[in-house]
Order: C-alpha cells, then structure tokens, then sequence
C-alpha cells in the first residue's frame, strides 16, 4: 500500500492525479493528514482501495465506478455522490446528503448521518449505524436505505420508490410515503448486509415505501374541446378559443395544463431589431463565405480544452425522453456534419449520440438522470442545468407514456411514473456551494474540458454576476422564447423575460463587474436562423444554441403533442411504432441543411456591414424598431428601418448548394 500525505500537496487536484495512477496500477493507497479537504478521489474509476487517515470534506469518494474508501473518522456532505459501483464506509459520522445520487455500490455511515440522505439515490444501499436527521430518502427513484438508529422528521418525502427500513422511533413520514409490512427475506438481507460490515443491530424495522398516490396525474387532459366554441365571442380578442378552451380543460383536469414548445403570447424579440445599414440587397451567392471569420471557441476561460465550433451556433440541450433516440442521433450527426456541437440535455449520453457527435456537452440535472463519471470523462464539456427559459426555477417534467423501461434504465428511475425532477440541486443551496460543486465536477473530468452552467433568464443582472465569480467557462442564458418538452402552461407564459432583456442584463451585469469579454455568453430562446444569430451577437452573445428550430427543419410539424409522447413524426416520442416514421439519415442532413444555412447568412450579413469577422459586429450596427425594444437594449429607435430586417436570402439555392 502506498502513502499519499496531503500535507505535500498545494491543491486536491495534483493529489487526485497521483490516486488516479496507483489506481491504474492497482496499488491501493493510505492518505495521511487528510485534513477534512474536499474531493478527496472525485473521479476515479479504477478498482483501488483509498483509506483516509482522519476526516475528509465535501464529496469523498464522489463520481467514482470500483473504487473502495474506507474513512477512519468523519466526513462533510455528499458522501459517496452518484457512485456507480464500489464501497464508501465511513468510520464516524456524515454531513448532509450521503449517498446523494446513488447508482449502485454500498455507503455505510457508522456514526449519524445529515439531512436528505440518499436524495435522489436509484440503487444500491446506503447504511446508517447511527440516526439520521430529516427528510431521509427525499426524492429517492431506487434502492435501499437503513438506518439502525431514529430517524428524524418526514422520512421518504416524495420518493417515488425504493425501500427505507429504519431500526429505531421514526418522528413523522414525508408526503405519499407509508408504512408496510417487511416482505419475506428482507430481514434476512439486512442481517447479511449488517454482518458484512460488522455492524451490530439486536431487534427489527419499520419498513417504509412509497404509497403510490401522487405518482401519475390523476387525468389526462384531451387534445382540444371536443365541441363548438361559443358563437357570440368566436373572433373575440378577449373570450377566444384559447381561453375558452384552457378555461374549459381546467375545469374537465382540476389542475394546471401541460404542454411543449414555449410561450405563445407576443412579447419583445430579435424582429423588433433591425440593422442599422440595409442589408436588403444580400442575394444568394458562393462567394458570401469567402474572407469572412466565423469559427469561436467556447470555453477556454481556466484552461480547459474549449469547444471549437466552425460557426457560433450550438444545438440546443434537448433530453433522450423528451426526444427520440432517433433525433438525438440525427442531431448529433448534424453537429458533426455542420462542425458545431450538440448537447445531451437532461436524459442521459446515448451511445449511438457520442459515436456521432464530434463534440458533445453532457447537462447535469437535478435529479442526475443519466448522470455517471464515465459519460462524463468522454464529454467535450459540461453543464450544470440550473433552468432554463420556458420554466425558469423548476426541474424537468417528462409524463408517464414516455417514461419506458429502456429510458427508465438510463435515467434511473421507475417505468411508467409522471416524473416531476427537483427543482433544485440537491447539494447546491448557494452561490459558495456551487463552486464546491463545481471543483467537485472539474476533479472528476481531470480540469480538461469546459464546465459551463445553463440557467432561464430571471434575475439575470444577478445571476451572471455569480456564474461569473463561481469560475464558469461559459454559460447559456434562455429566455422566455425558449421551449421545453413538457411544463405548465402558466410557467411558459408568464413565468422569465424576454430574450434580448436577458442579454442586456448579462452584458450590463458583467459590465458591472468589469467582465465583459470574460466569460462567454451563449444566448438561446426563440433564435430562428443566421439574422437573429447575428444581432444576438451584436447585442453581446459570443455564440446562440438553437433548439426549435432545429428540430422543425428535422421535421417537427408543432403539433403540439410532445407532452404525451403521440408525436405522429417520431420526434417528441418513446413509441416505437411513431418513431419508427422518423428517417434519421434524410433528418439529419434537412438540419445540416438549415445549420448552412445559418452559416451563409451570418456570412453575407458580417461581409454586408463591411466585417471580416462576425464577432465584429457591435449594438452599433443595430436599431430598435419598437419603443419597447428600444427601452429593453438601449438602441436608438428608429422605426423606419423596418426594411433592414432580413436580407432577401435564398434558402432554396442554399438548401441545394449545402446537400
């Protein structure tokens, strides 16, 4: 056994790096003077056995697959965080979350154990010799906690599934939570496992389960009323047949709608600017590429190996669940195909997307659906999904019909359950334990690729401000125009501003902090073609990401069925029969197609202002054509500059010329 003294080492990471090369030479190592540092052997994925000497911080023995730690005194939060295979057992007592994310493998804590203990767990066992404090297995999709002491207040709130077994007095249960009678074999399989580790334990347990209520919505709302609107307020502006039908659905459901896409009602966007020069006369031509810049890098900001795109445009994430394996695979080969970069989203890395994709971001949800070290060591970049613009403050929704076992399986959940993820980041409750967060993130990726954050615009003023302080590579801000494959109808609505208010307040916001070329904005939400990419970028954007429209030129027909997986396309579907219409090759290069699109008219646009580089390209070059977008950026208002807005561009030409 080979002994590592942190004392030696100036930063966690230099000390990882060596723990990682004895683990690849199957040399188990001793930690000596561990002094409670944080990400103690974040990342590794060999079958090495770490004992710490002392007492570790936040996230030991975190992002790991094999490993086994044995800790000889205490530990800080998230113990063993989303571990796949291997042991952490912990001689004293755990902070808060342990076993947070859990996807296989043991945790045994010998002493007590913090509040929200196996949040969000999906398998494997997490052991308490001593009590736990509240809300034990909050959220949890799987597997097993026991806990030989008491256990504090709302025990197995909201958990979907998995068993809870506690030894001693239980304070209160959580909600949709309930007491069951022990199944056959179950004590049996707690004494073994106990035995296993040594852990003493004389008398029996309080089995508790989820109680299954409050796991599907109790009813499903119809496609559309199925009976004539009132004849009297039929070309009503006011009483119309879409309030009569939401009013009409409420009453039928008794609860809010649910649908995909983004807000419907007309707020300020990118048409209320125009270009202060005409552009009126760029025509289609072969040559508008020739001597105009357009390749970005994004992410470079700590080092890291930046994502280097051909054109600033990124797909936008979109999840394996809201979408088919069949769009995420034609998008990812349209990524490559274009020389951009396409993102997971919040489902999981498909095998079939990495193989395609030249770069690929992988999101980090929540509820870490999918989320693993492995997919993580074979992404280009990653992301933290704070929110995102068509439900800013809330987690994902994906509704019963789609949730099949094969996605249940990737994401680690159980099949068939309308999934309502967190709302929050388990282990993310401020702006200091997001960096703790993020150097956990960083160990686990050996500091190599960008680590960005992607967050729906809000309080954008004072969220950039933090994204930029916590050390964020880059972020992607969404604005209200952004879409989503399934939220509430009053969210998408109502509910985050307006995309060009969120790039105003991210450019003002770091200008306020001196930090305006710092760190790299992605803006997204509502972004249709190259002429909204360039004014975004004229506005303070260094890159747009492009969701809707990429899938309507891979064949969306916005039927507006994405919620319940009907999608007659193949598109916002698990059905295999639907997504068996879906023709991946022809798809794929329609949205390569349309990403060229893109690339010539930012082209034509940068060479038509007299630039050589689209990032040349400045709130000088533009005009407001509406009070309200002109009150919203600060641009001067010129309303006689309607016909500045688009070039008059000829997609058709194009469309051949990029097939």
């Amino acid at each position: 056994m080979v002994t590592i003294d942190l004392s030696q080492f100036s930063n966690i990471t230099e000390a990882n790096e060596k723990i990682r090369e004895y683990g690849r030479d199957n040399q188990s190592v001793e930690i000596i003077n561990p002094d409670a540092r944080h990400n103690i052997g974040v990342g590794l994925v060999d079958p090495i056995t770490v004992k710490i000497k002392g007492s570790a911080g936040y996230f030991c023995g975190g992002l790991t697959d094999g490993a086994h730690f044995e800790i000889e005194n205490n530990v800080g939060w998230a113990a063993g965080d989303n571990i796949y295979t291997g042991t952490v057992v912990v001689g004293g007592n755990a902070g808060a979350i342990a076993g947070v994310g859990l996807r296989g493998g043991e945790v045994v804590i010998r002493g007590n154990m913090g509040s929200r203990a196996g949040q969000i767990m999906k398998e494997g066992t997490l052991c308490c010799g001593g009590n736990a404090a509240f809300m034990a297995g909050y959220m949890m999709y799987g597997g097993r906690i026991i806990i030989l002491g008491d256990a504090a207040e709302k025990v197995g709130q909201d958990m979907s599934a998995g068993e809870i077994f506690v030894g001693g007095q239980i304070e209160n249960l959580g909600n949709d939570a309930e007491i069951v009678d022990l199944a056959p074999g179950d004590l049996d399989s707690i004494k073994e496992f106990l035995h296993r580790y040594d852990l003493k334990f004389e008398g029996t347990f309080t089995k508790v389960v989820n109680a299954g209520k409050k796991l599907r919505y109790k009813s499903q709302e119809p496609r559309h009323r199925p009976q004539p609107f009132f004849i009297h307020s039929k070309s009503s502006s006011y009483w119309n047949a879409k309030v009569q039908e939401d009013i009409w659905i409420k009453g039928e459901v008794g609860r809010y709608r649910i649908r995909g896409y983004g807000a419907s009602k007309p707020v300020p966007h990118l048409n209320d600017i125009a270009f202060a020069k005409s552009i009126s006369h760029v025509k289609a031509s072969s040559s508008a590429l020739d001597g105009v810049n357009l390749r970005t890098q994004i992410g470079g900001r700590y080092g890291a190996k930046p994502l280097d795109l051909s054109m600033p445009v990124m797909i936008a994430p979109m999840s394996f669940g809201a979408l088919s394996r069949s769009v995420k695979i034609a998008l990812a080969r349209a990524s490559r195909l274009s020389g951009i970069s396409e993102n997971t989203g919040e489902g999981g890395m498909l095998d079939e997307q990495r193989e395609e994709a030249d770069q690929l971001i992988f999101q980090m949800l929540s509820g870490r659906l999918g989320w693993n070290v492995k997919d993580m060591q074979r992404a280009d970049a990653i992301e933290i999904y704070i929110s995102q613009g068509a439900k800013p403050g809330l987690g994902g929704q994906l509704m019963a019909k789609k949730v099949t076992p094969e996605l249940a399986a990737i994401r680690g959940i159980p099949v068939g359950i309308d999934l309502r993820s967190p709302s929050r980041h388990p282990d993310v409750l401020g702006a200091d334990d997001l960096v703790i967060k993020m150097d956990e993130l960083r160990e686990a990726v050996a500091h190599k690729v960008p680590l960005g954050i992607k967050m729906g615009a809000g309080r954008v003023k004072d969220d950039i401000k933090i994204a930029y302080k916590d050390g964020f590579d880059f972020v992607e801000l969404d604005g209200l125009q952004g879409s989503t494959g399934a939220a509430s109808t009053e969210v998408l609505e109502n509910v985050g501003i307006p995309t060009i208010s969120a790039i105003q307040e991210a450019v003002d916001g770091l200008r306020e902090i001196n930090a305006a070329d710092d760190m790299h904005l992605v803006l997204m939400g509502g972004i249709k073609d190259g002429v909204d990419a360039v004014k975004m970028l004229a506005l303070g954007a260094h890159c747009v990401s492009v969701g809707t429209a990429a899938i309507i030129a891979g064949g969306c027909i916005a039927c507006m069925q994405c919620h319940v997986g009907s999608c007659p396309v193949g598109i916002a579907t698990q059905d295999k029969e639907h997504e068996a219409r879906y023709d991946i090759d022809r798809q794929a290069n329609n949205m390569h197609r349309f990403f060229e699109s893109m690339r010539w008219q930012m082209a034509a646009i940068t060479k038509a202002l007299g630039y050589d580089d689209v990032h040349k390209v400045s709130r000088e070059d533009l005009v407001a054509l509406t009070p309200e977008a002109a009150d919203i950026t600060g641009l001067p208002y010129a309303p006689q500059h309607q016909d500045h807005v688009h070039p008059d561009d000829d997609l058709s030409t194009l469309s051949r010329k990029a097939g």
